[in-house]
């Protein structure tokens, strides 16, 4: 009987590893070990992802850029580049011809962006190093913002998307064609092992809503996310 205990007390305990480190990526413990987990597999991320080129380009790059049309050279930022993913799919794209700067948390992670993507697209990405939570941008200051699969694994998911409105520009009567944001909200079973971490599409219809945002566009992207693009329009005073 004492070995039946320890044998389910030993699979419990493994579950719960399970779900803190595979399935929430050390969320629950803090942005710190969240970096430090992504650091581990820096060197490996690229091949366990696996991106495919055609699809990163057909629901990411081209249609960031189609976008950005009439801002071409427009400063992006990406939050939580990672091993440079946005980066590398709209940098590919012909009618994009400014700059992005891609900022991470993960030192181990921004390195193999930076060795990646100067041996490729050099003077074209700057990589910073900073807390998603507090974004080194003035307000209204950025024509795009973007943020793959990395809200979850924040201390405060919807603190994050604040964050990344607040450095957005917004439209206005001297800026018509506004900026940008692309972000995601994870869906799907896993997302509800997750708590406090992920929205369903009620909860985040009304927490878009609470923001100045308009052109709100949610879409489900591979199958285990919602892709968001939105506009940011002037507060009243």
């Amino acid at each position: 009987m004492v070995w039946l205990f320890v044998i389910v007390g030993a699979l419990f305990f493994g579950l719960i590893l399970y779900w803190q480190f595979i399935l929430a990526e050390g969320a629950y413990f803090g942005s710190a070990l969240v970096a430090l987990l992504y650091d581990w597999t820096a060197e490996r991320y690229n091949s366990i992802k696996a991106f495919n080129e055609a699809e990163e380009d057909f629901t990411l790059g081209r249609p960031l850029a189609n976008r950005l049309y009439t801002q071409p050279e427009a400063l992006v930022l990406d939050v939580a580049t990672g091993t440079g993913r946005l980066a590398f799919t709209l940098l590919r794209q012909p009618n994009y011809q400014g700059r992005i700067i891609g900022l991470d948390r993960a030192s181990k992670m921004l390195a193999v962006a930076r060795r990646d993507l100067e041996a490729q697209y050099p003077g074209r990405v700057m990589l910073v190093q900073a807390d998603a939570m507090a974004l080194p941008f003035a307000d209204n200051s950025l024509p795009a913002v973007t943020n793959l699969e990395a809200m979850e694994f924040y201390p405060d998911p919807k603190h994050g998307l604040t964050e990344m409105i607040r450095v957005l520009q917004p439209i206005s009567a001297h800026n018509p064609d506004g900026g940008w944001l692309l972000t995601t909200n994870r869906i799907g079973w896993e997302a509800k092992l997750m708590p406090g971490k992920t929205w369903s599409r009620l909860q985040l219809e009304a927490i878009l809503d609470q923001f100045p945002l308009r052109y709100i566009d949610i879409q489900i992207w591979e199958t285990i996310y919602d892709l968001i693009w939105a506009q940011k329009i002037e507060e009243e005073a």
